[in-house]
């Protein structure tokens, strides 16, 4: 499908009016994670995160979703009776699609979401020293003491959260202040469009010319040198006329491999502060405050089920305290504690038996969506042979079996077939950040 170049800013606009009519909360766990897949007259296509989330959409706000994609593209001729298609699992894709700049939900040119803050932000011991860096430099970004900030630490942890209230900070204390913040995606996109067109200098122009740059998830710089040594001279650029820079990524500096040594070198030069899981304590006050926001009645024991249960995704805690709020306010079901057992297994997708290697395979089977019996068979297309690598890793790594063992359960490999994978994906995750992320997160979520 070619796509309009008025479909950006329409999409835009329909993000802008969604959180309107939302509450904060709401338009984190939900409306910032749609994506738009696909437009036409007769139709519209979403995606999102998971399955869960796609039906949750579709019960509680296809209506609101219909109304407002209706008022936003019926001037590209959308039909009053379009159909509105909801597909999982599509915010996960790294496609080169025409439509993919349609998923950022940015209200403003700077980049920076208005619903980021500091006073949100619950800090605990182990984000404290981020905090109180991320702020100190937000308050006063003309004498701040560290430059470059660089802050690391895992998915759902708040990074974003920090940064981007640095941004919005430095916008109260700094007038005129000229901020940009960007997904280390973004700035790669932008250095491939500019090459292809033979327009770099607008690359350089547009980083170059900010008080504040703040990249999130630096580590997708790995192995693209062209890119990194773009990054490099701005980042030089930059720092020697004191223009503040702000970096993030799930390791430290040194440990992005096949990162450039002086762009190492660079970021260690400044502040590094590390975000941790939270500490019980602090999941409990995170759980607390979010259950104040959304006016939800959760007495203690459900507080500290949650707590126990959600160890290293402050995301994940949202999502369950969302559908318990949609049990109690939508349907009129009373929170117990059983009802809190059943959402948080839905919504972290846990079996009985999460370390079980049929239930790995069936995770794996779901993720690169091919069927079991090809991932036990001997299929040597590419799809397979990757899903079937990707899941005897997986089991390795969770179960510590060993190959002999993990090869019955894949139609009797030998131990050969499965030592040979074991380092085939290993290899491709120290060559591609994406398959290393997407692998690291996938044995995290079966390991709960």
């Amino acid at each position: 499908m070619i796509l309009s170049e008025h479909i950006p800013e329409k999409w835009e606009k329909f993000i802008k009016n969604l959180n309107s009519e939302l509450e904060s909360d709401e338009v984190e766990a939900w409306v910032n994670n749609l994506t738009l897949l696909d437009f036409n007259s007769r139709s519209i296509t979403l995606g999102g995160i998971n399955q869960f989330f796609c039906n949750w959409i579709r019960d509680h706000h296809q209506s609101l979703l219909k109304k407002h994609l209706y008022d936003t593209f019926e001037p590209l001729n959308l039909d009053n009776d379009f159909k509105l298609i909801l597909l999982s699992g599509n915010s996960n894709c790294h496609s080169t699609s025409s439509l993919k700049k349609t998923k950022k939900s940015k209200k403003n040119p700077d980049g920076l979401n208005p619903l980021y803050h500091f006073d949100d932000f619950i800090n605990g011991g182990n984000s404290d020293i981020a905090y109180a860096a991320a702020r100190s430099i937000g308050e006063n970004i003309i004498n701040s003491k560290y430059n470059p900030f660089f802050i690391c630490g895992g998915v759902g942890l708040g990074k974003t959260h920090l940064v981007q209230a640095i941004g919005n900070q430095a916008k109260i204390s700094q007038k005129n202040i000229n901020i940009l913040y960007a997904n280390s995606r973004d700035f790669t996109n932008d250095v491939i469009n500019e090459i292809r067109f033979g327009k770099i200098q607008t690359v350089r122009n547009k980083y170059r010319s900010v008080d504040l740059l703040i990249i999130d998830d630096i580590q997708f710089l790995e192995n693209k040198e062209t890119t990194q040594q773009e990054f490099f001279h701005i980042f030089n650029d930059l720092v020697q006329n004191k223009k503040q820079i702000v970096l993030t990524a799930d390791r430290y500096p040194i440990e992005i491999k096949k990162l450039e040594e002086r762009l190492v070198n660079r970021f260690n030069s400044g502040m590094v502060a590390r975000i941790d899981p939270p500490d019980f304590e602090t999941r409990v006050a995170i759980i607390r405050s979010k259950v104040d926001n959304l006016k939800l009645p959760l007495n203690e024991d459900v507080i500290t089920l949650l707590a126990n249960s959600v160890k290293n995704n402050v995301r994940d805690i949202l999502g369950i305290l969302l559908h318990l709020e949609a049990k109690w306010s939508l349907l009129g079901h009373k929170i117990t504690l059983d009802m809190a057992k059943l959402i948080i297994k839905e919504v972290l997708n846990i079996e009985d038996e999460p370390k079980s290697i049929d239930n790995i395979i069936k995770k794996l089977s779901l993720k690169y969506d091919v069927k079991i019996m090809d991932i036990k068979s001997d299929k040597r297309d590419q799809k397979i042979s990757k899903a079937r690598q990707i899941s005897m890793y997986v089991v390795r790594e969770i179960t510590g079996l060993s190959y002999p063992v993990i090869g019955k359960h894949f139609g009797g490999k030998n131990h050969t077939s499965v030592m040979q994978a074991c380092k085939k994906t290993k290899l491709s995750m120290e060559n591609d950040p994406e398959i290393k992320q997407t692998i690291t997160t996938l044995i995290r979520e079966l390991s709960v």
